[in-house]
């Protein structure tokens, strides 16, 4: 869910053009993306190595999960980050529906 607005994600692994869904946010693997479904956009969106976070990014849009004090993933609270034409950045507040996900 963002800004109130239903949010449909999949995130999956591109080995070898395998497409495979990925159900534990630690085994994501090079190669990476997430579709994201919301507000009338569709996102395909390629892992971007980040040190301080996981992000997943075409440099337009930014979806990313910062890290817990014991480094494993806040998968609750996500961000998902737009650049606007401005070059301004807006931030579009997010929220896991299901606390129990592992994604």
């Amino acid at each position: 869910m963002c800004e109130n607005s239903k949010l449909d994600l999949v995130l999956r692994n591109n080995i070898n053009g395998d497409f495979s869904i990925v159900e534990n946010i630690s085994e994501i693997k090079p190669g990476a993306f997430i579709n994201i479904n919301w507000n009338k956009k569709k996102l395909m969106l390629p892992y971007s190595l980040r040190k301080d976070y996981i992000s997943f990014t075409d440099k337009k849009w930014d979806w990313k999960y910062q890290f817990n004090k014991d480094g494993s993933p806040d998968i609750n609270n996500p961000s998902l980050l737009e650049l606007l034409p401005s070059g301004e950045i807006q931030e579009h507040f997010c929220q896991s529906e299901d606390k129990s996900s592992n994604l």
